[in-house]
């Protein structure tokens, strides 16, 4: 990971009873569009940590990585795009996005700088 320089962490918790079922969101419809950002070049690379544990403050880490500062500024725009090209039809990505809303909520995001 080399050519990668900086990093955005945005922090969810899944809500009660739905950690498996917002893990499957994550790997059925979210990750093919963080895929196809990384194949474009929008994103360096990107991962999911889970934390199970019953008090933790956040369920699920998405890391991304991104080769500039300018990238990393560009992500939702990029992200948007991406699930635009994969998902033409803007009523099937508003359901995504509604099914996303009943299965977690965002704790925050923070920008990093890698060494």
């Amino acid at each position: 990971m080399t050519s990668a320089l900086c990093a955005r962490a945005i922090y969810w918790r899944a809500r009660p009873g739905q950690l498996q079922a917002y893990s499957d969101y994550l790997r059925e419809q979210v990750e093919p569009i963080d895929h196809a950002a990384q194949r474009s070049g929008a994103v360096h690379s990107f991962s999911t940590l889970v934390d199970p544990a019953p008090n933790a403050a956040w369920t699920h880490l998405r890391l991304f990585y991104f080769a500039s500062a300018e990238q990393r500024a560009n992500m939702v725009q990029a992200l948007a795009e991406a699930a635009a090209t994969l998902t033409p039809d803007a009523s099937v990505r508003q359901a995504r996005a509604a099914l996303a809303a009943t299965l977690r909520e965002r704790v925050g995001e923070a920008d990093f700088e890698v060494l």
